[in-house]
């Protein structure tokens, strides 16, 4: 069914669409909390904030490397390549081995100068020619360099004296002596760690790299999100949609008079409150129409009952009294006797042609598949044929209606024919039958003794067709005189 196909998809994108706002609210307030705090402030920007920066955190390890003897060159330069300018780091959200940060960077060159002056190893990204490792390095292949070097050589650790500011705020080179720390020797320079940083963020630039970076773990994380979000949207508007269906085909088979299947919720959610309340008026309803079964059957037998009472009863008894008065005649006035026989003869065919009637009222007619013009007009002959009452049938126009609307139709002329058999004393019916546009008109007129409409009556047949019309939303009228015949009047909205 549609409607499962769009819950389903509803489900699915409210799920996803919550993951995601749920994720970024969360990033929203850490980053809310995190970036002021990793913001570099305007004194680590200066070359002495830079240099104790580096000092802090890269110091120890490169006296633990300077103090072997030999240096292992090759440990340098993976310690050089592991360099990457990083000035400042901090985590926004780690999950697992997902890890969400923000950072600043700058462009970073980097030597690394022995006590002996001689070159233990450069990054890659140096380019300068004839710079060779193992060999003695010169400081005049990059300007700005003597200096710094120098003074680091000599052990002096005033940071004014060990950098070279080629650009304010943007491009230094620093100078980083190396002490041994070991045999109580912290004079002793081990070597010269020179960084060459370009390119370092402004203050101005610093929060807008940093949620660069950030934006790009964002994007990956908020991708995570949506689909674990649609994974689990999908996974339970299915479940959903599969207990809605269950329901619909349940109530499905209610509405077709099947009241023996129920609805399997054990949940124990709204849902399944909901399902068991269907099935208790599922219940009720099946008693109800038990009840009502029970009912139409009864009235149905109290109406024969009445029926046969009122006509075949009485009519076996007037040809009984006439067997017997025939009996009593029949040895002393064989005419007299043959006179009653002959009546009760009468009454006995109107005995059969009442049980004819009432048979053919119980015996359900084909309607659906069949000309229902035509279908009326073999009946109302029939019945004319049967009751000796002249009949006239009138009908005009010709249009599609639905079976309930021929049936109710069908029903309220056997109903009135059969009362107008039984007690009007008619002698000519007319039976008239106009579509128009969006309602058809029946009209029955009989020329019989008549009623007054205002008295109660014990039979069902008016009440009968009264209910069977207005089901059907239309309009029953009954106009009817004593002495003066009665006529009936239904009109039904054609949809």
């Amino acid at each position: 069914m549609n409607i499962f196909r769009k819950l389903r998809w509803k489900l699915t994108l409210s799920y996803t669409i919550v993951t995601i706002c749920t994720f970024l609210m969360v990033i929203m307030i850490l980053v809310g909390f995190l970036l002021p705090r990793i913001f570099i402030p305007a004194n680590v920007l200066t070359p002495e904030g830079i240099f104790k920066l580096i000092q802090e955190s890269s110091y120890p390890l490169w006296s633990h490397i300077l103090s072997q003897s030999p240096v292992d060159t090759l440990l340098v330069r993976y310690l050089l390549e592991d360099m990457n300018g990083t000035i400042t780091s901090a985590d926004i959200l780690r999950i697992g081995s997902i890890r969400l940060f923000v950072r600043t960077t700058a462009y970073l060159r980097a030597f690394v100068i022995g006590a002996d002056g001689t070159l233990l190893g450069k990054s890659d990204r140096i380019t300068v020619p004839n710079l060779t490792v193992g060999q003695p390095f010169d400081p005049n292949i990059y300007p700005g360099l003597e200096g710094p070097l120098t003074a680091a050589m000599a052990g002096d650790t005033d940071t004014k004296h060990l950098f070279t500011v080629f650009e304010p705020n943007k491009r230094f080179l620093l100078a980083l002596p190396i002490f041994d720390e070991t045999d109580n020797m912290e004079n002793k320079v081990m070597g010269v760690v020179v960084l060459i940083l370009e390119s370092i963020p402004t203050r101005e630039l610093i929060p807008l790299h940093m949620l660069n970076i950030a934006g790009r773990s964002l994007l990956i994380l908020l991708v995570a999100a949506g689909i674990m979000g649609a994974i689990f949207g999908t996974f339970f508007a299915n479940g959903l949609s599969k207990r809605f269906k269950r329901l619909f085909i349940t109530i499905d088979a209610w509405s077709e008079g099947d009241f023996s299947k129920f609805i399997t919720d054990d949940t124990g959610d709204e849902i399944s409150q909901f399902s068991q309340r269907l099935n208790s008026m599922a219940k009720q309803l099946q008693e109800l129409l038990h009840r009502r079964q029970e009912m139409a059957v009864s009235e149905e037998r109290n109406r024969l009952a009445r029926d046969l009472h009122d006509s075949a009863k009485q009519q076996a008894l007037a040809a009984s009294l006439q067997l017997g008065t025939a009996l009593t005649l029949f040895e002393q006035d064989s005419e007299a006797a043959k006179k009653h026989l002959l009546e009760a003869d009468a009454l006995v065919d109107s005995v059969r042609n009442e049980l004819t009637n009432l048979v053919l009222e119980l015996r359900p007619q084909t309607i659906d598949g069949q000309d229902f013009s035509e279908l009326l007009r073999e009946y109302i002959f029939d019945w004319s044929q049967r009751s000796g009452i002249e009949t006239n049938v009138n009908i005009e126009g010709d249009k599609d209606t639905p079976l309930e609307t021929r049936e109710a139709l069908f029903r309220i002329i056997q109903e009135a024919l059969a009362n107008i058999a039984r007690h009007s004393s008619a002698s000519v019916v007319d039976v008239s039958l106009d579509y128009e546009e969006n309602v058809v008109k029946m009209m029955i007129t009989d020329n019989g003794r008549g009623f007054d409409v205002l008295q109660q009556h014990r039979g069902l047949g008016l009440a009968s067709m009264r209910e069977r019309t207005e089901v059907l939303g239309g309009s029953f009228t009954v106009e009817s005189v004593p002495n003066q015949g009665t006529k009936i009047l239904v009109a039904l909205n054609i949809p």
